[in-house]
Protein backbone atom coordinates (compact mmCIF):
# COMPACT_ATOMS: atom_id res chain seq x y z
CA UNK A 1 0.00 0.00 0.00
CA UNK A 2 3.06 2.35 0.96
CA UNK A 3 4.51 1.34 -2.76
CA UNK A 4 1.16 2.87 -3.99
CA UNK A 5 0.99 5.52 -2.19
CA UNK A 6 4.45 6.72 -3.55
CA UNK A 7 3.71 6.12 -6.99
CA UNK A 8 0.57 7.51 -6.93
CA UNK A 9 2.09 10.37 -5.69
CA UNK A 10 5.13 9.85 -8.06
CA UNK A 11 2.81 10.47 -11.11
CA UNK A 12 0.39 13.36 -9.94
CA UNK A 13 3.24 15.22 -8.67
CA UNK A 14 6.37 14.96 -10.95
CA UNK A 15 3.92 16.46 -14.20
CA UNK A 16 3.29 19.47 -11.46
CA UNK A 17 6.81 19.61 -10.40
CA UNK A 18 8.09 19.71 -14.03
CA UNK A 19 5.38 22.30 -15.15
CA UNK A 20 6.54 24.44 -12.30
CA UNK A 21 9.83 24.10 -13.09
CA UNK A 22 9.42 24.53 -16.81
CA UNK A 23 7.50 27.72 -15.42
CA UNK A 24 10.60 28.83 -13.69
CA UNK A 25 12.47 28.99 -16.62
CA UNK A 26 11.10 32.47 -17.56
CA UNK A 27 13.09 33.84 -14.83
CA UNK A 28 16.26 32.63 -15.18
CA UNK A 29 19.08 34.44 -17.14
CA UNK A 30 17.49 33.89 -21.09
CA UNK A 31 20.98 34.08 -22.63
CA UNK A 32 21.24 30.33 -22.20
CA UNK A 33 19.49 27.81 -24.51
CA UNK A 34 16.00 27.00 -23.67
CA UNK A 35 16.18 23.04 -24.83
CA UNK A 36 19.51 22.86 -22.17
CA UNK A 37 17.53 24.46 -19.66
CA UNK A 38 14.42 22.35 -19.69
CA UNK A 39 16.65 19.27 -19.97
CA UNK A 40 18.44 20.42 -16.72
CA UNK A 41 14.94 20.65 -15.15
CA UNK A 42 13.87 17.47 -16.37
CA UNK A 43 16.96 16.06 -14.54
CA UNK A 44 16.86 17.08 -11.34
CA UNK A 45 12.66 16.42 -11.50
CA UNK A 46 12.65 13.08 -12.51
CA UNK A 47 16.16 11.93 -11.58
CA UNK A 48 17.44 10.72 -14.99
CA UNK A 49 21.55 10.42 -15.45
CA UNK A 50 21.15 11.51 -19.02
CA UNK A 51 20.47 14.53 -21.20
CA UNK A 52 16.92 14.27 -23.08
CA UNK A 53 16.07 15.26 -26.30
CA UNK A 54 13.18 17.61 -26.84
CA UNK A 55 10.72 16.97 -29.88
CA UNK A 56 7.59 19.16 -31.64
CA UNK A 57 5.22 17.74 -33.61
CA UNK A 58 5.14 19.56 -37.24
CA UNK A 59 2.18 21.96 -37.90
CA UNK A 60 -0.29 19.93 -40.40
CA UNK A 61 0.72 20.83 -44.22
CA UNK A 62 -2.20 23.32 -45.03
CA UNK A 63 -1.37 24.20 -48.76
CA UNK A 64 1.77 25.28 -50.90
CA UNK A 65 4.04 28.37 -51.89
CA UNK A 66 4.86 29.03 -54.72
CA UNK A 67 7.95 30.99 -55.63
CA UNK A 68 7.64 32.70 -58.71
CA UNK A 69 8.20 35.77 -58.60
CA UNK A 70 6.33 38.42 -61.80
CA UNK A 71 8.63 40.40 -62.94
CA UNK A 72 6.88 43.85 -64.05
CA UNK A 73 8.37 46.32 -66.59
CA UNK A 74 10.36 49.64 -65.20
CA UNK A 75 10.53 51.44 -67.88
CA UNK A 76 6.91 53.01 -67.86
CA UNK A 77 7.65 53.74 -64.01
CA UNK A 78 10.45 55.56 -64.92
CA UNK A 79 9.03 57.31 -67.51
CA UNK A 80 6.08 58.82 -65.61
CA UNK A 81 8.74 59.58 -62.43
CA UNK A 82 11.05 61.65 -64.61
CA UNK A 83 8.46 63.68 -66.14
CA UNK A 84 6.43 64.55 -62.52
CA UNK A 85 10.15 65.18 -61.45
CA UNK A 86 10.31 68.07 -63.79
CA UNK A 87 6.67 69.17 -63.72
CA UNK A 88 6.59 67.92 -67.42
CA UNK A 89 3.28 68.69 -69.21
CA UNK A 90 4.03 65.04 -70.73
CA UNK A 91 2.99 63.65 -67.44
CA UNK A 92 -0.57 62.33 -68.43
CA UNK A 93 1.01 60.88 -71.51
CA UNK A 94 4.13 58.79 -69.83
CA UNK A 95 2.39 55.53 -70.62
CA UNK A 96 1.60 56.72 -74.17
CA UNK A 97 5.57 57.46 -74.47
CA UNK A 98 6.38 53.76 -73.60
CA UNK A 99 3.47 52.74 -75.85
CA UNK A 100 5.18 54.58 -79.02
CA UNK A 101 8.63 54.04 -78.08
CA UNK A 102 7.67 49.96 -78.06
CA UNK A 103 5.83 50.14 -81.32
CA UNK A 104 7.99 51.59 -83.14
CA UNK A 105 11.29 49.51 -81.18
CA UNK A 106 13.01 52.69 -79.89
CA UNK A 107 15.03 53.13 -76.71
CA UNK A 108 12.40 54.26 -74.55
CA UNK A 109 13.80 57.11 -73.02
CA UNK A 110 14.78 58.85 -76.38
CA UNK A 111 11.70 60.68 -76.64
CA UNK A 112 12.09 62.27 -73.27
CA UNK A 113 15.07 62.73 -73.88
CA UNK A 114 14.63 64.71 -76.84
CA UNK A 115 12.34 66.85 -75.05
CA UNK A 116 14.45 67.52 -72.09
CA UNK A 117 17.05 69.26 -74.60
CA UNK A 118 14.59 71.16 -77.09
CA UNK A 119 12.54 72.45 -74.69
CA UNK A 120 12.85 71.79 -70.96
CA UNK A 121 10.26 68.66 -71.16
CA UNK A 122 7.90 70.91 -73.20
CA UNK A 123 7.79 73.67 -71.01
CA UNK A 124 9.31 75.58 -73.60
CA UNK A 125 7.37 75.72 -76.88
CA UNK A 126 4.89 77.77 -79.13
CA UNK A 127 2.03 78.45 -77.75
CA UNK A 128 -0.44 75.56 -79.03
CA UNK A 129 2.31 73.62 -81.17
CA UNK A 130 2.89 70.62 -79.30
CA UNK A 131 5.98 70.88 -80.57
CA UNK A 132 8.34 69.51 -77.55
CA UNK A 133 11.29 67.95 -79.65
CA UNK A 134 12.28 70.97 -81.91
CA UNK A 135 11.20 69.92 -85.16
CA UNK A 136 11.39 71.92 -88.22
CA UNK A 137 13.08 74.05 -85.37
CA UNK A 138 9.99 74.02 -83.69
CA UNK A 139 8.10 75.09 -86.67
CA UNK A 140 6.21 72.49 -86.64
CA UNK A 141 2.61 72.16 -85.43
CA UNK A 142 1.11 69.32 -84.20
CA UNK A 143 -2.34 68.95 -83.38
CA UNK A 144 -2.49 67.36 -79.97
CA UNK A 145 0.27 65.54 -77.40
CA UNK A 146 -0.64 62.05 -78.86
CA UNK A 147 -0.39 62.34 -82.47
CA UNK A 148 3.07 64.63 -81.71
CA UNK A 149 4.30 61.88 -79.37
CA UNK A 150 3.24 59.10 -82.25
CA UNK A 151 4.68 61.63 -84.59
CA UNK A 152 7.70 62.20 -82.93
CA UNK A 153 8.29 57.55 -82.27
CA UNK A 154 7.12 57.37 -86.12
CA UNK A 155 10.06 60.04 -87.57
CA UNK A 156 12.48 58.61 -85.96
CA UNK A 157 12.15 55.43 -86.79
CA UNK A 158 11.74 56.05 -89.99
CA UNK A 159 13.84 58.67 -90.39
CA UNK A 160 16.84 57.41 -88.46
CA UNK A 161 16.76 53.95 -86.82
CA UNK A 162 15.74 52.53 -90.23
CA UNK A 163 19.27 53.94 -91.23
CA UNK A 164 21.23 52.52 -88.77
CA UNK A 165 21.03 55.77 -86.75
CA UNK A 166 20.41 54.81 -83.26
CA UNK A 167 23.26 56.66 -80.98
CA UNK A 168 22.15 60.71 -80.14
CA UNK A 169 25.89 60.80 -81.94
CA UNK A 170 24.50 59.21 -84.67
CA UNK A 171 21.12 61.07 -84.76
CA UNK A 172 22.93 64.59 -84.54
CA UNK A 173 24.38 65.36 -88.13
CA UNK A 174 20.78 64.78 -89.33
CA UNK A 175 18.48 66.00 -86.38
CA UNK A 176 20.41 68.69 -85.26
CA UNK A 177 22.80 69.71 -88.10
CA UNK A 178 24.32 73.15 -85.82
CA UNK A 179 25.26 70.89 -83.34
CA UNK A 180 27.99 69.09 -84.56
CA UNK A 181 29.78 72.86 -84.87
CA UNK A 182 29.69 73.66 -81.28
CA UNK A 183 30.97 70.07 -80.59
CA UNK A 184 28.15 67.94 -80.60
CA UNK A 185 26.08 69.51 -77.28
CA UNK A 186 22.93 68.26 -78.68
CA UNK A 187 24.25 64.52 -78.64
CA UNK A 188 25.86 65.22 -75.06
CA UNK A 189 22.52 66.87 -73.81
CA UNK A 190 20.53 63.84 -74.98
CA UNK A 191 22.98 61.27 -73.50
CA UNK A 192 22.82 63.58 -70.41
CA UNK A 193 19.10 62.60 -70.07
CA UNK A 194 19.18 59.62 -70.99
CA UNK A 195 21.65 58.37 -68.34
CA UNK A 196 19.53 60.27 -65.96
CA UNK A 197 16.36 58.80 -66.68
CA UNK A 198 17.80 55.11 -66.84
Amino acid sequence: MKRLFYTLLFVFFTPLTLSLSLFSLWQVDRTQRLPELISQQAEKVLGASTPMELYAALPPAVGSISQAIAVGDARPILIRQYLEKYHSPLLPYSDKIFEVSEKYDLDYGIIVAIAMCESNLCKKIPDGSYNCWGFENGETNFISWEQAIDQVAKTLKERYYDQGLVTPEEIMPKYAPPSLEKGGAWAKCVNQFLDELK
